[in-house]
């Protein structure tokens, strides 16, 4: 099973564990989302060759591979006997899917970071491509901060990720309240929404 964290960190992941709270099946939500969202970008990072959606796909990827790691820490830890630990196995093997599907489109969308030049199909694609995808780090004093996610949609701009704190939600609620620091990624026309965020980032 792959796991690529970075050993530097190591210390600071084993930390994070010992201090977190999060639960197995909070993990598993987490990367499920995750993964929904890593296709979600990489597709628009291909289409558009977005080197900045590109990038953004890479720390997805970082942040899937801790996910990944600390279920498996958990796992063992919830394991008592033998029986506990063949219960837990399939847990395991569906986040190590995530990762796979995760990984699969990092390695995907590099193309872009290490600029090889995309098939001519992608070329004709991007000719057609009326839709764009972008995201927006909210600040304190934002005047989003506090508004729900349907007061900020409008037209075809949709929130399809929200990361608060270290958890992304993919396709939020259009219930969930906007927090100071949450990232929203936005997907939709691109004159709608290079609008859309002129007017929030005043």
């Amino acid at each position: 099973m792959a796991n690529n964290t970075k050993p530097q960190n190591m210390k600071d992941i084993k930390k994070s564990i010992l201090d977190d709270d999060t639960n197995i099946i909070d993990l598993m939500v987490e990367m499920k989302n995750l993964a929904g969202l890593v296709v979600d970008l990489g597709f628009s990072a291909m289409l558009l060759q977005d080197r900045k959606l590109a990038e953004r796909i890479k720390k997805l990827e970082e942040d899937m591979n801790l996910k990944l790691y600390k279920l498996e820490t958990l796992c063992m830890l919830a394991a008592n006997n033998k029986k506990d630990a063949l219960g837990l196995v399939p847990v395991i093997k569906m986040a190590a899917a995530a990762e796979v599907i995760s990984n699969g489109i990092s390695e995907l969308t590099d193309t872009i970071l290490q600029g090889i030049k995309p098939h001519p199909i992608i070329g004709e694609a991007l000719k057609s491509a009326t839709e764009t995808v972008d995201y927006f780090n909210v600040p304190k004093k934002s005047a989003i901060v506090g508004k729900r996610v349907k007061e900020i949609m409008r037209g075809s701009i949709t929130i399809i990720g929200l990361k608060r704190n270290d958890n992304w939600i993919h396709q939020p609620e259009v219930t969930t309240v906007i927090e100071p620091n949450d990232t929203l990624i936005f997907s939709g026309r691109k004159s709608q929404l290079s609008v859309l965020l002129k007017e929030i980032k005043k």
